[in-house]
């Protein structure tokens, strides 16, 4: 606010005026009035531009906001519909992986949702499939040609990130860039969808500050607006005369910058007279009310100067008649002046608390007048109908959004039950497979368990007699979990049991299940085994171990002792591998406790391992206890151990005691 000195009176004017020269007392009442007139005039300017800025600062903020949560729907809405895209595929075989299939699947995607780009990325990050707009682009396939830098899915190709989210950059300038949402799918794949960044909403090209100076342009007494933050760094300007046209990136003048510097301190409209214009300057509050800019306005000064010469040109003819008149004028002119201000400013005050309550009809007789003030105020009904419409159109798209957002969620949860649906079937029919209990004999006993980690596990364990009434005992491993690991088990188990039909003793067993896991092999899985055959009538247990965890022998004493490993490596990794094989016998009594490291590696809440040391001293500790009592008691334990935490991999186990020969057993 402009600071003036005391007022002086125009009767104390008048008597000065009068009792020094009639002259003299003309000159001074229309100077006086010429300033009065001015002053009024720079106030309304003051006025003006705080309007200004107050609305530049709402729609500021209001772009800010809205464009920001258009921006996080619009992605989440993508990254359900990319993990959508993930967990068909995850459901999907892997021989029905064929490319032209899921081209025309990722077309008829892209041709019947919002989702204009599909890629699908192997485990190495490059691209397998891509649909664009409907078309399956079938050979066209180029990261970098469509503007993606590998750098930006390396974090979700390399597993470290579930999620990312970036913009391409095309090396053409015409194309438009594309907003992508990738997560990662089954089998080390990954699904990029992508959206045109300019049909993501586009709420900055309604409203925000650029908006708000475009809908000021071409209006009369404003020469230009600069936007300026609070380091002075120019970030909006218009220029709407020809005279005083601005460049966009120019700085501001000296004094203009020492004017916006004093706003920002003051917090208040400040002004000065230059030469050709009047510079206004209004702090732009934001949210907070604290001033993060300043709007800089340049009036014209044409109407003052014209004015206050008019004044002194015609005072010296009409001031005697000038004063009484302008006296009734200038309440009457101050009414005029008042009563639209203080209506606008009203208004100003019902829009920033409710924007589409507010009707713009209510200032239909201000509007009506023909001066600065009409214009303004019709500027103002102008801008509060477009700020309506706006967000009129952005609800609807919210609500729009949200319908698809929740129909897109319903479809989710629809495949989320089939999937766990499915998965409990799968999970029933894997337990089937297992043998429940081991073949009865008076010379051994035994008991197993496997509790998967998910609904499907990748451990598998068999016992069954040979033709020559030994008995084979099998614990084996799968790298990986879930549904993958819980197939290749199947198979792994299937060869398992027809190559020791054709093989008496476990090495060369193990070499034919080798190779023929290597030929069936397409995901390069390999699993940990561990093979051993129980002779009945001699206590001898002969053995060869797939790079899998040594079994315990827990004696009748209970002395706890770890197999001798007998050097092979893990089956499936390559062809043509040997296995050594090595015997060892038992006595009566003696515990043959076979295990995956689920139970070894299990860990607690503070991240600690269970280990063999724990697992030695709960052998020994049961030693005498049944079979299926040693499976409880190590089971048992674990658990104790895990506490809260949550199961990491599968656990399996087998208990085999032997009771002696035939004879001996018989005795006992």
């Amino acid at each position: 606010m402009r600071h003036r000195g005391p007022a002086v009176t125009l009767s104390t004017r008048l008597i000065i005026t009068v009792a020094a020269s009639v002259g003299v007392a003309i000159i001074g009442v229309a100077l006086a009035m010429g300033y009065l007139a001015r002053d009024a005039l720079i106030e309304q300017a003051e006025d003006q531009a705080q309007l200004v800025a107050g609305l530049i600062a709402s729609e500021a903020n209001r772009a800010e906001l809205t464009t920001d949560e258009i921006d996080r729907m619009i992605t989440s809405q993508m990254e359900a519909q990319a993990l959508a895209i993930a967990r068909h595929l995850d459901s999907r075989d892997d021989a029905e992986q064929d490319a032209d299939e899921l081209g025309a699947y990722f077309a008829r995607v892209t041709a019947d949702s919002a989702a204009d780009d599909i890629w699908l990325l192997d485990r190495a990050g490059e691209p397998l499939v891509r649909a664009v707009a409907g078309l399956d682009q079938g050979e066209a396939l180029d990261l970098a040609a469509a503007g993606i830098d590998y750098r930006s899915v390396e974090a979700l190709v390399s597993g470290r990130r579930f999620s990312v989210s970036f913009q391409s950059m095309p090396p053409a300038g015409w194309e438009k860039p594309i907003r992508y949402v990738g997560v990662r799918a089954g089998n080390h794949q990954s699904v990029l969808v992508g959206t045109i960044a300019s049909e993501m909403g586009g709420a900055g090209e309604v409203i925000g500050i650029d908006a708000a100076l475009d809908s000021l342009a071409g209006r009369e007494a404003i020469q230009s607006i600069w936007v300026v933050n609070d380091s002075l760094d120019t970030i909006g300007v218009a220029a709407f005369d020809a005279k005083d046209i601005p460049m966009a990136d120019a700085a501001l003048m000296l004094d203009d910058a020492d004017l916006a510097t004093r706003v920002l301190a003051a917090g208040g409209a400040l002004s000065y007279l230059g030469e050709r214009a009047l510079h206004v300057a209004a702090p732009i509050l934001d949210r907070g009310g604290v001033a993060s800019g300043a709007a800089v306005i340049h009036m014209e000064r044409d109407h003052l100067d014209q004015l206050f010469s008019n004044h002194i040109k015609y005072g010296l003819i009409v001031a005697a008649a000038a004063f009484a008149i302008g006296s009734i004028i200038a309440v009457f002119s101050a009414r005029r002046i008042v009563q639209p201000v203080t209506a606008l400013t009203t208004a100003a005050a019902e829009v920033d608390t409710d924007t589409l309550s507010f009707a713009p009809e209510s200032l239909d007789q201000v509007a009506e007048r023909r001066d600065e003030l009409g214009t303004l105020v019709r500027v103002f009904q102008n801008m509060v109908r477009q700020v309506q419409a706006r967000e009129e159109y952005l609800e609807s798209m919210v609500r729009a959004r949200t319908r698809d957002l929740e129909l897109s969620n319903a479809q989710l949860e629809k495949a989320k039950e089939r999937m766990e649906s499915e998965l409990k079937i799968a999970h029933a029919l894997q337990g089937a497979i297992l043998p429940k209990t081991m073949p009865e004999s008076p010379s051994y006993s035994g008991h197993a368990i496997m509790t998967p980690a998910r609904e499907m596990g990748g451990d598998f364990y068999d016992f069954f007699p040979l033709d020559d009434g030994r008995l084979s005992v099998v614990m084996a491993d799968v790298s990986g979990k879930g549904v993958p690991a819980a197939f290749f088990m199947a198979i792994a188990r299937t060869v398992m049991r027809a190559a020791a039909n054709r093989h008496p003793t476990p090495g060369p067993c193990l070499q034919e299940v080798n190779d023929a896991i290597c030929a069936q092999n397409p995901q390069d899985l390999f699993v940990t085994l561990f093979y051993g055959i129980l002779n009945p009538a001699s206590g001898e247990f002969t053995y060869a171990n797939a790079g899998h965890n040594p079994p315990y022998i827990v004696r009748h004493p209970g002395a706890v002792a770890a197999l001798p490993m007998t050097g092979g490596m893990a089956v499936g990794v390559m062809p043509g591998l040997p296995y050594d094989e090595d015997a060892v016998t038992l006595a009566p009594g003696d515990t043959m406790f076979l295990y995956t490291d689920g139970i070894t590696e299990a860990m607690n809440t503070d991240h600690e391992e269970f280990t063999e040391a724990r697992l030695e001293t709960v052998l020994a500790d049961g030693h005498d206890l049944p079979v299926d009592a040693v499976i409880a008691n190590v089971t048992g334990a674990v658990v104790n151990f895990v506490g809260d935490a949550e199961q990491s991999d599968d656990i399996t186990c087998i208990v085999l005691r032997y009771d002696g020969s035939v004879g001996e057993a018989s005795a006992a």
